[in-house]
């Protein structure tokens, strides 16, 4: 190795060193006369998010007394507004709250520090909100005319295009959802274009009950409405008005499909549903009445034809015209 280049290396690793050590005597001694500042400042920094945190759980403790309070005292349709209103005022004093403990923060560091930390933040946020302000402006924006035009409450069992489940809660920038199988399903504001809200209007169970053919039709409209009769007047408590039999829907091709319908209370309709397929199903085999399902007919007696051996295949007739005169003469 050239002593020349080894001696330049040796020299710059030495004053490097010597710096490094230099920087680090001058900050233990910074450390050392203003550990007391130091400490201060990190025991107010402590406390202004200890704060923070109690009022949001103050705004959180008391938003749910009003939901409890008003629960008893409204309608069920009014007591879910005020649901979906405490949600939303929960979330916008939680950016509110952090957004002051962050300002009080950086007022630890002096009035300079904090000047220069909030022109770098502001920044670097302008920029990351320039490239994601219009997602979440579309979200915030979408929520809040959710809300105006009260599309959804809190508790409603609604579809959206990504996720079906019972609103928990609604934010600025997104609604959250729980699916029946107790799934969490985060869906932001701006992406919901359509909702199906269950909750609202009239609920009515809906079945259709495949037949066959070949049995009375009348008889098997009779026996439902029996069935169906027997089945409202034992569940009154989720029903509104009894069940009744509409008639023929479908003359298909191997079934002929009869419905039945009733109104019931808000969010019964599946249970009576299922409630009303195991009644006509019971009913239709009391009744001996037979219910559609792939079948194989066998015929006794009829054997399979056996295969007949192929015939060969013909030889090719030949033209008188086309054989030559010498071939016809050998021949």
């Amino acid at each position: 190795m050239n002593p020349t280049l080894n001696g330049e290396v040796t020299h710059f690793l030495q004053t490097t060193l010597s710096q490094l050590r230099e920087h680090l005597r001058g900050l233990l001694l910074f450390a050392r006369d203003n550990f007391g500042h130091f400490l201060w400042r990190l025991l107010g920094i402590f406390v202004i998010f200890f704060a923070a945190r109690l009022v949001l759980k103050w705004v959180g403790g008391f938003t749910a007394r009003v939901m409890k309070h008003k629960r008893a005292s409204l309608s069920e349709e009014h007591s879910r507004r005020v649901d979906t209103l405490m949600t939303l005022t929960h979330s916008a004093a939680r950016y509110g709250i952090y957004f002051v403990a962050l300002l009080l923060v950086l007022g630890q560091f002096g009035p300079e520090l904090s000047k220069n930390l909030l022109l770098a933040v502001g920044s670097f946020g302008g920029i990351a909100l320039g490239l994601g302000a219009q997602d979440m402006v579309k979200d915030v924006i979408a929520g809040l005319f959710m809300i105006f035009e009260n599309q959804f409450s809190v508790g409603d069992y609604i579809q959206t295009e990504e996720a079906t489940g019972t609103v928990e809660a609604i934010a600025l920038r997104v609604t959250y959802l729980r699916s029946p199988k107790g799934d969490q399903i985060i869906v932001p504001n701006g992406s919901i274009q359509r909702v199906i809200n269950y909750n609202r209007g009239s609920y009515v169970a809906v079945i259709t009950v495949p037949t066959v053919y070949e049995n009375d039709t009348r008889r098997v409209i009779a026996v439902m409405e029996e069935a169906l009769t027997a089945y409202g007047e034992a569940h009154r408590d989720l029903l509104e008005e009894l069940p009744v039999v509409r008639g023929v829907d479908t003359l298909g091709s191997a079934t002929v499909d009869i419905s039945a319908a009733c109104r019931v209370k808000p969010m019964m309709q599946w249970e009576v549903e299922r409630g009303m397929r195991l009644a006509v199903k019971e009913a239709f085999d009391r009744h001996g009445i037979r219910h559609p399902y792939p079948r194989v007919v066998t015929i006794p007696g009829v054997e399979e034809a056996p295969l007949l051996p192929e015939e060969p295949p013909a030889a090719p007739s030949r033209d008188p015209k086309t054989i030559p005169e010498d071939q016809e003469e050998d021949d």
